[in-house]
């Protein structure tokens, strides 16, 4: 089934095929192993890995649990997590796709969600949060880790640029009040929040995106003529006018569900 929806942003093909060489490199960052050390999973445990990509989540939670269902609404990124799955001979990973809004599971089906780097793709994460509310057992847990939106507007917008134009599947980053207020108008509980920089090597970020020179230079340009907010913010630093590195800041946020009096 093909998804095309207007509030899923890698509906069109070349969006789909930018979000395709964008979650390469998205296998190496120390927020996987920190997912799993909060989720506390056990042997049990039913996982739902939602937008999963190449799987990078679903593959890391998959020796430590009974079974992972890993979830996108793109078939054809999932041949790429198929070919993965099978050259790490893991055998309790299921990859299914579909409408990420509408979850092909029962109520209270999965003790552990994940959603990593998924929200920021979405342009209404409020109803992926809540059927993710519908189907965790009452003692689930929902672990989300994405990029982390500054509070200031002129911030937000900067980010925004600079990831639109890395990946044009990136709708948009959220704020840490965005994202409260999507739990707890949900029934979400949030009893963790961890935020941390990740820090940018710019010409091995580059390299990781696959980017042109063309676009390098014009990213180079964005950072190097960025406000002095801005660069304080995302700590820019140059020398001789080329970029040497930058920050974005990442969110990790273990929430669970509380009973509602419906």
């Amino acid at each position: 089934m093909t998804v095309t929806r207007k509030d899923i942003s890698w509906a069109d093909a070349e969006i789909r095929s930018s979000r395709l060489e964008s979650v390469k490199e998205h296998g190496d960052g120390p927020d996987i192993a920190r997912m799993l050390e909060i989720a506390k999973p056990d042997r049990f445990d039913v996982v739902l890995d939602v937008v999963t990509g190449l799987g990078h989540v679903a593959r890391a939670f998959a020796p430590h649990v009974k079974q992972v269902e890993a979830f996108d609404p793109d078939m054809k990124i999932l041949k790429g997590a198929e070919v993965l799955l099978k050259n790490e001979n893991l055998d309790n990973i299921n990859l299914l796709h579909g409408d990420i809004y509408n979850l092909p599971f029962e109520d209270n089906f999965f003790d552990i969600i994940t959603a990593r780097l998924a929200i920021r793709h979405l342009g209404n994460p409020s109803m992926l949060i809540k059927e993710a509310y519908r189907l965790l057992q009452p003692s689930g847990r929902l672990i989300i880790a994405d990029s982390l939106a500054p509070q200031h507007t002129d911030l937000q917008g900067f980010l925004q640029n600079l990831y639109t134009c890395l990946d044009k599947s990136h709708l948009k980053s959220y704020t840490l009040a965005d994202l409260e207020d999507f739990l707890n108008i949900e029934n979400f509980a949030i009893d963790l929040i961890e935020i941390y920089p990740k820090h940018n090597n710019f010409r091995t970020w580059a390299k990781k995106h696959n980017v042109d020179k063309s676009q390098a230079r014009m990213l180079s340009m964005m950072l190097g003529s960025a406000s002095t907010r801005a660069k304080r913010h995302f700590r820019i630093i140059e020398d001789e006018g080329k970029i040497i590195s930058f920050v974005t800041w990442m969110i990790l946020i273990r929430a669970i569900p509380v009973e509602t009096d419906d």
